[in-house]
């Protein structure tokens, strides 16, 4: 019982010093993480602007995935972000 005791609370204590990562970083060279922001913010902004136009960039950006441009990718990922978030609460129009 006591062993079963420590080794719960071993197991909660590290849960609570882990810390948690919800945002995204940008500029590390993967490209990777870029690419799932967009992915689960596309279907959310359907009402942007430009929203065919970052699909178009999102795929752009795959294409330099594929090929190893890792910092091209991010950079249009970057942009494709950039066509479906709201600054001030609004979408960019160009």
């Amino acid at each position: 019982m006591k062993l079963t005791a420590t080794l719960l609370a071993l197991v909660l204590l590290a849960i609570l010093t882990v810390p948690a990562h919800a945002g995204h970083s940008t500029g590390n060279s993967t490209c990777i993480d870029d690419i799932v922001h967009w992915q689960n913010m596309i279907e959310k902004r359907t009402d942007a602007p430009l929203y065919e136009q970052s699909k178009e960039m999102q795929s752009k950006a795959i294409g330099a995935k594929v090929t190893g441009k890792t910092e091209e990718c991010e950079t249009l990922m970057e942009e494709a972000l950039r066509m479906i978030r709201k600054t001030d609460g609004e979408y960019p129009t160009e």
